[in-house]
């Protein structure tokens, strides 16, 4: 009988276990996380699901720690199989299987590598999307791929649907094809870097409506981030708003500003082409509402006008947005901690690691991306663009890595950091660009 460890998550975790016992696999032990008390937990538990078959469940905070590493080295797993798993694991426990360590990735790969895949899919309006399981490398989502399998993506899905069905694809795919990878029939095909995408992770403020954007584009935000995702919002005044449902309609009406209302029975609003019908949606603090119900609450008329919270210009001037590549260094923390002490200063750090700069997690205006330079390369485009100032902090400066590995070397101080400094000429932005030095990190005085 093969044996197995699982890196497993949400319902894909539950569903990708479930489905490797049914195939005779004995799985010696599941690690996952435990519930997080700020997210809505609308998903399935693995924890549970894995004692229910008498599984062993462990819950590190590092399943990379040499402690960890050391105990699945003793499992002597033949596979690793990782469901909807969060970090990345690392090179030491993938070269511990003995036949493979494979992964389950929401999207029809090389597109949409990266974080939520399916609510970018939704958010970027494609018409088609899937799963798959691929051969796993110490880089997110790469790899040979093992099996696909593709679904098309409808005019009402919203992500709580299209969730479910590539849950329901990922279930068939793998009951098809793990007696396959079992018995060492299963061919593996390499992925096409040329037709690569990269997606990042969202956070609630991601869901903030530009009314500037065109109808079809903010219908495909509500719907990526619909209940029980946190919502696409907007603001009247200083009320927020969040809009669950919206379908886009014909209007004969052209006023100059988009975010106005149109009529209030149906709620229709102006968007930067088209406009956009709100069937259902909540105020803050509120109960879930018809669009007449939203549009009476804020009694509403023609011509009044919904905005984004930065676009009320005079009466709280925006922080200024810095991005720090490279954030949990020596340098990233300690400008992190004086501008976010200074005030005015709103810090989007990206680093593989958050060790150093934890304490500042918790920060209204911190906002941290577990992520790698040479792979989150739309996230990293995303956040120059939106941001005021660039600090790309991100080197490999030791003379030891110099020498063995100087290709890795070039690659990440020179090509990946000339990437970011185009972006930053493409979008005019202002970059402090630092030097690297050979001694960065090399004293071991006290003082230093």
């Amino acid at each position: 009988m093969k044996t197995a460890i699982v890196a497993a998550y949400h319902n894909f975790g539950c569903v990708g276990l479930e489905e490797l016992v049914a195939a005779g696999i004995d799985v010696k032990a599941v690690f996952t996380y435990p519930d997080d008390e700020g997210e809505t937990i609308w998903f399935r538990s693995v924890a549970q699901t894995a004692a229910e078959l008498n599984i062993p469940v462990y819950a590190p905070d590092d399943i990379n720690h040499p402690i960890w590493v050391d105990r699945i080295r003793q499992m002597a797993p033949d596979y690793l199989f990782s469901f909807f798993y969060r970090d990345l694991i690392g090179e030491d426990i993938l070269n511990i299987p003995k036949d493979a360590c494979m992964n389950l990735h929401a999207s029809l790969l090389p597109k949409l590598r990266g974080r939520a895949p399916i609510n970018w899919a939704l958010v970027n309006g494609e018409s088609k999307t899937g799963v798959t399981l691929h051969h796993m490398t110490p880089k997110a989502d790469d790899g040979d791929i093992v099996c696909q399998s593709a679904i098309d993506i409808s005019h009402d899905d919203t992500a709580k649907t299209l969730y479910e069905r590539l849950e329901k694809a990922a279930q068939e795919m793998l009951r098809k094809n793990l007696p396959k990878i079992i018995n060492g029939n299963a061919q593996a095909v390499a992925q096409n870097e040329a037709e690569a995408t990269y997606v990042g992770r969202r956070t609630p403020a991601d869901g903030e409506i530009d009314w500037t954007d065109s109808a079809t584009n903010i219908r495909n935000l509500i719907r990526a981030v619909t209940r029980p995702y946190p919502g696409a919002f907007t603001h009247r005044g200083s009320t927020k708003i969040t809009f669950w449902s919206a379908e886009l309609v014909e209007s004969s009406q052209t006023v100059d500003t988009p975010g106005t209302v149109l009529s209030v029975s149906p709620l229709t609003i102006a968007t930067g082409e088209g406009a956009l019908l709100i069937k259902a949606g909540q105020l803050s603090g509120g109960v879930y509402s018809s669009g007449e119900m939203l549009a009476e609450a804020l009694d509403l008329c023609a011509g009044a006008r919904f905005s984004r919270l930065a676009d009320r210009r005079g009466r709280n001037p925006r922080n200024k947005r810095v991005l720090i590549l490279g954030v949990n260094g020596f340098i990233g923390n300690a400008l992190t901690e004086k501008l976010l002490a200074e005030g005015g200063y709103e810090i989007h750090g990206m680093d593989l690691n958050n060790d150093a700069i934890s304490r500042f997690l918790d920060h209204p205006n911190f906002f941290f991306h577990e992520g790698d330079i040479s792979i989150q390369r739309e996230w990293i485009e995303y956040h120059v663009k939106k941001c005021d100032i660039i600090l790309p902090l991100v080197a490999i400066a030791t003379p030891a890595e110099y020498t063995r590995n100087p290709l890795k070397v070039f690659e990440l101080d020179f090509e990946e950091n000339l990437r970011i400094v185009r972006y930053c000429a493409k979008y005019n932005k202002r970059v402090i660009f630092p030097s690297t030095s050979e001694v960065y990190g090399m004293c071991d005085e006290l003082e230093f």
